[in-house]
């Protein structure tokens, strides 16, 4: 009682302060940040006397679904530093408390909760920010904003504090920021940065509040946010964060029915380091020994019938993460998930003024890489026969220098080689903002190939094979238009061994346009949006191969309900033959409570048959649910099911679907478990294969308990295993089975 009453009087202080009053005069000209000698205790809590210090921000503007009116609810955010860190507190008032949506979750999952942040462009180059978010419970939520690209990356995890609490009013959050987490220029003096406060308050819709207002007539985000002044003699550079770890596992595996008896090598113990340097305020070396980069959550199952291309899948791994936005280009050149089993790796990544940069090299102990081409892919291997898989070097390195206001110029270079083996890529890429609503990006790439004899071989390779590509797209985007043009060329022979790429060796033009509109606020349905695109695509002999024609009409509403319907037509010249095919879906979701989403897809399909080359027809439908069915309990699921059928004959019936819950018991320790399971049903009469099996069922389950100090000090212990049946055995069969512990911990020195 006492403290809540204290609570309350420091923020009727805070209230009356002066000085907070008078920073807020100044509208978004400036954020004046104060330096204050104060240590805080992260809890939730306002009870700290410094905080009457703190500049006061009064969040302004509903921002979405409205533009830029006055707020339905009252926000006030504080910000100080004291010379280490940032810190924040944002006091989210609510006329409703009993209506706030909070649980405990795993980190960056608070999305469709009470949700308050703020988000820092520290170089003030309006191109990246660094975005923190917090729940009602303060679980977090941190991302790399890159406003050239148009993109987040939510892996990126920071080491910082967080803690909420809610009361009769509402909620409160505290947040304690270190500066060594941030980069920002080394200079001496006041600094100014952008910066802009933020809640997402879900009721009947989501809405958006901010500090600062947003004009959807710009096409650039960060050039609208308000600045922040202060900040002298901060430092972040020099700091050193050494995270060793240790595992253990004993793995088993058979492969009935030829073999029914478990074999192992008994218990594996793992021992190693990564290291995180702040050389500089605005650079980092990163390095690895020995690294763990096993998967502690394993990845969703996908469907993996009648599908050319290869599948792809994010990377999780913390080395590979920190600072990855650093060699980011339109195209995914560095897929660092194609460095599978390194034993060493070292990357150093940051800028200076308008100059950004990164170089990157390690050792892999297997080499994969996708070979593309314009109607299928493959994943290859390199394998010797004596040793098994084959070592590579791999390097990459990224240089960007920011031009004029807000456009952007780099240059990207990679490098994989093994004996007889090599492949590098050049490229070049850039962004210019032509003028308010509109920007032209491009990209041009090079590769150059050394083939060993078994590639040659399998894919008809020369010996050395080199290639270009490039692209050269042109949007537009305001409050109601949008269109873009995009041509884009690769010869047969490009391939980026470090990247994602699966096609090439075509030429593919795409244009398209959509017009959206506003409904008024008591409405059901408060946005509305009609498109359309067509698509053309040539092999490099000029045979045209594709053309897609697609139409849209896109609802957003009450329930925080999202509907799509679609329709499309394409042609597809495929072995010399020409399909005629037909597309149309829908795709929604919403909320009919707040703690439940349940979502559908459904499509039907005239399509092919890539096996036997012939047309075919699909029916897809797709259901998921993600419900927090308390604080501490979620539970998530998804399935789909797909029936091919040719002639209104079946080919083939597929059952993909995953199971995801955990209980989380505070905000540090959970148990998980994850099922993935996929049951394919083959009608084998119409396959030409006599090996063609008439049914495969696979299952992988995992059990884990973690208990997260922060992102790289963790304890981790588990149980998973797999099998499968299929006509080969009379039963479900387990293949493979693991027991792993990890303890890894973060020293901040």
């Amino acid at each position: 009682m006492k403290k809540s009453l204290m609570t309350l009087g420091m923020i009727a202080l805070m209230a009356l302060s002066p000085s907070t009053l008078a920073a807020n005069e100044n509208g978004l000209s400036s954020i004046d940040i104060p330096k204050v000698d104060a240590k805080v205790k992260v809890d939730g809590i306002l009870d700290e006397p410094f905080w009457q210090s703190a500049t006061k921000v009064v969040y302004r503007y509903e921002t979405d679904p409205s533009q830029n009116t006055a707020p339905k609810v009252k926000t006030v955010a504080y910000i100080a530093e004291n010379g280490d860190s940032l810190l924040v507190a944002i006091k989210a008032f609510d006329p409703d408390p009993s209506s706030i949506l909070a649980s405990y979750k795993k980190r960056d999952q608070i999305w469709g909760e009470d949700t308050v942040g703020f988000k820092v462009d520290t170089f003030n180059d309006e191109r990246k920010a660094y975005n923190f978010f917090v729940n009602a419970l303060g679980i977090q939520a941190d991302s790399i904003e890159d406003d050239v690209l148009r993109r987040e990356d939510s892996s990126w995890d920071a080491i910082w504090s967080s803690a909420g609490h809610i009361d009769n009013d509402g909620y409160t959050v505290e947040i304690e920021l270190p500066f060594k987490v941030l980069r920002f220029p080394s200079s001496d003096g006041t600094k100014t940065w952008g910066i802009d406060f933020m809640r997402f308050y879900p009721r009947d819709v989501e809405y958006r509040l901010a500090y600062s207002a947003r004009d959807r007539d710009l096409s650039c985000s960060l050039c609208q946010i308000a600045k922040a002044k202060g900040l002298d003699g901060i430092l972040s550079g020099n700091n050193l964060e050494v995270t060793p770890y240790v595992a253990m596992d004993k793995t088993e595996f058979r492969n009935p029915p030829s073999q029914n008896q478990w074999q192992g090598d008994g218990v594996n113990y793992n021992a190693g380091a990564d290291l995180r340097w702040g050389v500089t305020e605005n650079s980092v070396l990163n390095a690895t020994l020995n690294p763990d980069f096993s998967q502690v959550e394993t990845d969703a199952a996908q469907l993996d019938v009648n599908n050319r291309f290869s599948l792809f899948f994010p990377e999780k791994r913390p080395f590979f993460l920190d600072g990855a936005e650093y060699f980011n280009t339109r195209y995914n050149l560095l897929h660092t998930r194609n460095i599978s089993d390194p034993d060493y790796g070292i990357k150093y990544t940051g800028k200076n003024g308008g100059h950004s940069y990164g170089v990157l090299a390690s050792r892999d102990q297997s080499t994969s890489f996708i070979i593309p081409g314009a109607q299928r892919s493959s994943v290859y291997t390199l394998t010797d026969s004596n040793s098994g898989d084959v070592e590579s070097n791999v390097a990459a390195a990224r240089y960007s220098v920011d031009v004029g206001e807000s456009s952007q110029l780099g240059f990207l270079a990679t490098n994989r080689s093994a004996d007889g083996y090599e492949n590098t890529v050049l490229s070049v890429d850039g962004s210019q903002k032509l003028y308010d609503s509109g920007t032209l990006r491009y990209q041009l790439m090079y590769s150059d190939s050394d083939n060993t004899d078994d590639m040659q071989q399998q894919f008809g390779l020369d010996p050395s094979t080199t290639g270009r590509g490039f692209e050269v797209n042109y949007s537009h985007s305001d409050n109601h238009w949008n269109w873009y043009a995009t041509r884009s060329d690769f010869d047969d022979d490009f391939r980026t061994d470090l990247g994602f790429l699966g096609v090439v060796g075509n030429t593919k033009d795409v244009v398209g346009a959509g017009y959206r509109w506003y409904g008024d606020d008591n409405a059901f349905f408060h946005e509305y949006k009609i498109s359309g695109e067509f698509k053309e695509r040539h092999l490099t002999s000029g045979q045209k191969y594709e053309q897609q024609r697609e139409v849209g009409f896109q609802l957003k509403g009450k329930y925080q309900s999202f509907f799509f319907f679609g329709s499309a037509n394409r042609d597809t010249l495929f072995e010399q033959i020409w399909f005629d095919e037909q597309f149309h879906w829908m795709d929604a979701s919403f909320r009919p409570i707040g703690n439940l989403q349940l979502g559908f897809y459904v499509e039907t399909a005239d399509t092919i048959d890539f096996r036997e080359t012939r047309a075919g027809e699909s029916e897809t439908f797709r259901v998921y649910a993600d419900w927090q069915v308390n604080d501490h309990w979620f539970l998530g699921f998804n399935t789909r099911n797909t029936d091919f059928t040719i002639n209104d004959q079946p080919l083939f019936d597929a059952v993909i679907s995953n199971l995801n819950t955990s209980y989380h018991f505070d905000d540090k320790s959970y148990l998980r478990l994850i099922v993935r399971y996929s049951d394919i049903d083959y009608n084998t009469a119409f396959y030409s294969n006599p090996d063609q099996v008439e049914k495969e069922l696979r299952v992988s389950r995992q059990l884990l308990y973690t208990y997260k100090w922060n992102p790289r000090t963790a304890f981790y212990i588990g149980y998973s295993d797999n099998g499968f049946e299929d006509n080969r055995v009379s039963q479900f069969e387990k293949t493979g089975r693991t027991i792993f512990t990890k303890f890894s911990y973060a020293f901040q020195l």
